[in-house]
């Protein structure tokens, strides 16, 4: 099945914080560091993500730079 990278700028993460909620993410931050896991929950402008060794990070969005996810592709 084909895939689809779904990419959310810092500006545009308060308003679609819902499609991340429960998903696999990566997590890209202005320092050019990134992080891969599962989307806890967000609030406060904080993104809270599990990784997979299930160490807990805490994000805010002033230090995101991007968040990309796949998306299952229709074809």
């Amino acid at each position: 099945m084909g895939k689809r990278l779904i990419r959310i700028v810092q500006s545009a993460l308060a308003t679609r914080t819902v499609e991340l909620l429960n998903r696999d993410i990566n997590v890209i931050l202005k320092s050019n560091q990134t992080f891969f896991g599962r989307c806890q929950k967000i609030e406060n402008n904080l993104l809270f993500l599990q990784d997979q060794r299930m160490h807990r990070h805490t994000f805010a969005f002033t230090q995101i730079d991007t968040v990309v996810y796949d998306l299952e592709a229709t074809f």
